[in-house]
């Protein structure tokens, strides 16, 4: 999957997140039975859709637009314990007050050995859907993964400084085409040019080892993506 330079609308966030759960759905089994938390059957988001895999997925959301299969809070799913082979929850845990508590359920509905993929932003623009109540460290998310009880669980940072600043820039960008702005439509085509080179410049910097292993460049991410496993036999 390639990041689209050019679509002003498409952030160097969701590129991170449409990527992760592209290179990471072979976690699940084919015909496996997946519950989508926070997730839409349609218009979703991004360029990642999981109904275009052999799963059974399964959806749950507040919203009753989204037509979820379960029209609940993600802390009270009304499912059995242990019964689905996999949970993906995207982009969510921000906007509960109770993230361990979705974290829990999301536990509880998984088969033992059942594995969890997860996406939270980290420094990323506030955004209420409803509400957005927080941003938690990598260290927040281990330690909570492994109070719950999951094992095997492990934390990338998607993008660094460049990142950052390029998802920032393109934001402003997106804004400003929403308004038109340069009202010159040459230079709004140049301003979009110029963003997109530092959008993929921002992509090659972070490719090589100095940026990767500096300490200053290494403090800054979008977010992370978090696999993690149900432990058997619980």
């Amino acid at each position: 999957m390639q990041p689209c330079f050019q679509n002003m609308g498409y952030s160097v966030r969701r590129y991170y997140v449409d990527e992760f759960y592209s290179r990471n759905i072979s976690y699940f089994l084919k015909g496996g039975k997946i519950l989508d938390i926070g997730g839409k059957k349609k218009r979703k988001r991004g360029q990642f859709d999981i109904e275009k895999y052999d799963f059974r997925a399964e959806y749950v959301n507040i919203d009753e637009k989204t037509k979820p299969d379960y029209l609940c809070n993600a802390t009270n799913i009304n499912v059995e314990d242990s019964i689905f082979d996999g949970v993906i929850c995207s982009e969510v845990l921000e906007h509960v007050p109770d993230p361990k508590a979705v974290l829990r359920e999301a536990y509880r509905v998984l088969k033992p050995g059942g594995v969890l993929l997860l996406c939270v932003p980290f420094m990323y623009h506030i955004h209420a859907d409803p509400y957005d109540y927080g941003r938690y460290t990598d260290f927040y998310w281990k330690n909570t993964l492994k109070e719950i009880n999951f094992s095997e669980i492990a934390i990338e940072k998607q993008g660094l400084f460049f990142s950052v600043l390029a998802n920032m820039i393109k934001f402003f960008a997106y804004e400003m085409q929403k308004e038109r702005k340069p009202k010159n439509r040459v230079k709004r085509r140049l301003f979009h040019k110029a963003v997109a080179w530092g959008e993929k410049k921002a992509f090659e910097l972070e490719k090589k080892s100095y940026f990767k292993k500096h300490k200053f460049f290494d403090r800054f991410t979008t977010g992370y993506g978090i696999v993690a496993v149900k432990s058997k036999g619980k």
